[in-house]
Parts: structure tokens; sequence; C-alpha cells
């Protein structure tokens, strides 16, 4: 199973309401639909200017880890529904001392995509092996410079001597595990956007099988406050042209922003709102051990179909495809 063959085809379908009856007869199957997004652990070793963890107060507030009964019990509510997990979402899943247990739980429950995104500087080699023997599938490493002066100013106490180790061990690994993914995540702002045609060097003994080239956007009081995108449109054919045409070259699945995208990206920028459709975020569970977590689902206490009754999905789905919002039967 490829997850994003299957993320491709549900992306491409243009109606909310075909979106909405597959969730449908998929939660009403007891199928696997959901993309359970957890972070065990609330911090991280790094404070990057272009997220929140670089604003002192923010990171301040953001604590908290799962315990190993925690993560019992969270993947037994949630993962017999799991399609994919992702491990890592808004901090360092390595700062955790049981993301090995949680691979090898997501595993144990048959689901067949285990992901984490992280900037890997913690990562050792012995550490890699163990967590992809017992159940990772993929690694989405985020970067934000592929020189050591932008790297390191960028990703305030990341090591670019540690990236380029974790891309050799990558390789390393590859050998055992041929099928392993491996998928780059590069922020893209007017400091770093010149540099993305140096992937061809640091990734030169293990290509990404997906390299996804985000622009900058607002996400909390980030150190990095210049969100225009105007010198990357200007550039657009020297800095994100070249890469395009490199990932077809090689076979990589490139994702990136279109020269219209940019516009948009950069409107919502200078705006606070943003918003998700029904049909896009379903499918969607964050889990993370903020301060008052159970108050959204107890797996002490419930499984997810506990949940689902609880929060009156079936309900919700029906009122957004047919506007009756009285719906009876609850499942």
């Amino acid at each position: 199973m490829n997850i994003y063959k299957l993320l491709n085809v549900y992306q491409r379908i243009n109606s909310p309401k075909v979106k909405l009856l597959g969730i449908l007869a998929l939660h009403l199957g007891k199928q696997r639909y959901l993309s359970i997004n957890i972070d065990p652990v609330m911090s991280c070793n790094f404070r990057c200017k272009m997220c929140y963890f670089s604003d002192a107060e923010a990171a301040k507030n953001m604590h908290g880890k799962f315990t190993t009964d925690d993560l019992e019990v969270i993947a037994k509510a949630l993962f017999p529904r799991a399609l994919r997990l992702q491990i890592g979402c808004g901090a360092e899943p390595t700062m955790s001392q049981n993301l090995l247990q949680l691979v090898k739980l997501g595993k144990q429950y048959g689901v067949k995509h285990i992901t984490i995104t992280t900037n890997g500087n913690l990562l050792t080699y012995e550490k890699l092996q163990k967590l992809v023997e017992n159940g990772l599938t993929e690694i989405t490493i985020s970067a934000h410079g592929f020189t050591k002066n932008t790297y390191e100013s960028l990703m305030t106490n990341g090591k670019f001597t540690l990236f380029t180790t974790l891309i050799a061990n990558l390789s390393r690994i590859r050998v055992d595990f041929p099928d392993f993914r491996i998928r780059l995540n590069y922020t893209v702002n007017t400091d770093n956007a010149a540099e993305l045609i140096h992937i061809k060097d640091v990734f030169k003994d293990t290509k990404p099988n997906v390299v996804q080239i985000r622009p900058i956007q607002r996400i909390g009081k980030s150190t990095y406050n210049n969100f225009s995108l105007q010198s990357i449109r200007g550039n657009y054919n020297q800095w994100i042209t070249p890469v395009v045409d490199y990932c077809k070259q090689e076979g990589i699945t490139c994702l990136y922003p279109t020269l219209a995208s940019l516009d948009t990206i950069e409107s919502i920028n200078n705006t606070e709102e943003k918003t998700n459709s029904l049909a896009d975020s379903l499918p969607y569970f964050y889990i993370a051990p903020y301060e008052g977590w159970k108050r959204k689902i107890d797996p002490y206490s419930e499984s997810f179909e506990d949940y689902a009754h609880r929060t009156h999905r079936t309900r919700t789905i029906l009122k957004a495809l047919v506007g009756i919002g009285n719906t009876k039967g609850e499942r």
C-alpha cells in the first residue's frame, strides 16, 4: 500500500460530498481511515527561527509527555482505526524516551504506514536501525538550509554535521531496508531558497522519495518574520524550477508551490485565519500531552468508537451531506 497514492486520489476528488460519503462508509464499516498524528512529547531540541519554539514564552508553555501507560491505552483506543501513524507534528519526537515503544505499538496494531517527522540531530545509526527494524516505514526530515551557515542560523541549536551524518546513516539503512522511504520537507524563505539546488550534493548517496518545498507560513510568534514571498516569486525559474526538474529526472516525487499558489500563501500569511473543510479534517486525529488532553479523548475509559459517538461524528457527516441535524441512531 502506497499511502501517498491514496492521499493523492483523495485530494484529487473535488466534491466534498464524495469525500464525506467515503469517510462515512469507512467509519460505519469500522475500517481504517484515520491518520493518527501524535506528539509523544511537547518539547524540541531546536529553536528554529521560523517556528513558534523560537518564541521564549511559547516554548516555556510547551511541556508535557506521554507515559508508557498513556501510549499503551492510546494505541489500544485509536490504532485499530489508523491507516497511518504520524509521529511528530508540532514538536520533536526524538526527545521522547518512548519513541521506540510507540513505533512498536503501531506495528502491533497493524498500522501499515508509520512515519516520524524530525530534525534528525538526535538520531544515531543504532537508534534509527532499531526504529526501522520495529516498524518505522518512513522518515520525514525537516531542513531550512543546505549549507552550514544557513542551516545553523535558521535552525538554532542544530548542527549541520549531524544533519549530513543522518543522511549518510540513511544510506546505510537502505542497504538492509531498500523500501524504507525518505521524505524531505524544506521550508523556503527569502534567505534560503537559493540553496535548494544543493539537494544534488547533500543527498548524492541516497535519494529521497519525496521532496516537499514548503513556502514559509506564519505559525505563532516566530523570531523570523519576513513572510514575503516576492523574492521567491521573482526568482522562481532560478530557485524552484531547477529543483523540480532535477526531481523529475531522478524519479523523486516533488511537491512544490506554483507561482499562483505563492500569492495565495502570502495572502494567508497576512491574516490570522486558516480554515479546513470538514472532509479534509475528519480523517486526521491529533493527540498530544498538552494540559487537559484527556478532555478530547480519555483512552483510559473510551475507545475511538466511544469518542465518535460522544462527538456525534456520524450526525456531523450526515448533516454536512444532507443538511439534517437531528439524525437518530448515533454510532
